[in-house]
């Protein structure tokens, strides 16, 4: 007999990121209402729902397109297609009213849309942001520039006024930054410390850094460490041990980011280059 999954709920906060509320649902049938209190972007991962929001009738299903709420406002599912597992990643408005602030926006920011195009930048971000909070990353560094940059497309994208175009390129503010990561990348370092180190704001910062070296400042961490992985994977050294040396919290976690990088397991590369 074929059994019938059971609904589950589960909600944490990352300890990383106190403004954030993360809730995901798997299996679930129910018809869920309430009066959002937080911005919110969802993701859902299988089946299908309509919902009831700013007066009319909306479906939400499975793909690149993410749903959107803000708060003062009521939501209401009106109809399951089939059983929904999804993941709402919540912001506190505070954290919101303050990205809008450095980013040159009013506080209270009014999104547009309820549901994103699934093309943008925000889609990418987002998505991005719902895995590594998944995973329980502590990374430090990569789950403040995920937020960030989710934030920021998130408010250019699809808030009522977008924010001023262009700024100035601060190129040695960038290269102060990149400086500080070489010197630092083992450790857990955060993109507030960063940005503050260097002198610009985080969403700022972002946008530099990735404009002048093509990464942001997590991903090109990662980078760095992966290399240094690599020279002492080359020099004899266990992979467990690796792990430990370049910063990274476990052997799985260099092998995630050290076969994305080099296409191999640092194992299969490390009897590559000790033939």
């Amino acid at each position: 007999m074929r059994s019938v999954p059971v609904p589950t709920v589960s909600l944490w906060r990352p300890p990383l990121l106190p403004d954030v509320q993360v809730v995901r649902v798997e299996d679930d049938t129910r018809l869920w209402s309430g009066h959002s209190i937080q911005y919110a972007i969802t993701v859902t991962h299988a089946g299908a729902f309509d919902f009831w929001y700013r007066k009319r009738v909306w479906t939400h299903g499975p793909g690149r397109q993410l749903k959107l709420k803000e708060p003062g406002e009521v939501h209401r599912d009106v109809h399951v297609h089939a059983p929904v597992t999804a993941q709402s990643v919540a912001f506190a408005p505070r954290l919101v009213d303050e990205a809008a602030r450095q980013l040159g926006l009013p506080s209270s920011p009014h999104l547009s849309v309820v549901l994103s195009r699934g093309t943008g930048r925000c889609e990418a971000a987002a998505l991005a942001l719902h895995t590594t909070l998944t995973r329980r990353s502590a990374n430090r560094l990569e789950c403040e520039s995920l937020l960030t940059e989710t934030l920021d497309a998130l408010l250019t994208e699809y808030a009522e006024r977008s924010p001023p175009e262009g700024c100035a390129s601060h190129r040695p503010a960038a290269l102060r930054a990149r400086d500080c990561l070489h010197a630092s990348f083992t450790e857990n370092v955060g993109l507030d410390a960063l940005a503050s180190g260097v002198g610009l704001n985080r969403f700022h910062l972002l946008r530099v850094f990735r404009a002048e070296f093509g990464l942001p400042p997590h991903d090109y961490v990662t980078h760095l460490r992966v290399a240094r992985a690599r020279t002492l994977l080359s020099q004899g050294m266990a992979a467990g041990d690796v792990a430990a040396e370049v910063g990274l919290y476990d052997q799985s976690q260099l092998n995630r980011h050290f076969k994305r990088i080099v296409g191999l397991t640092p194992g299969q590369y490390a009897r590559a280059v000790c033939q």
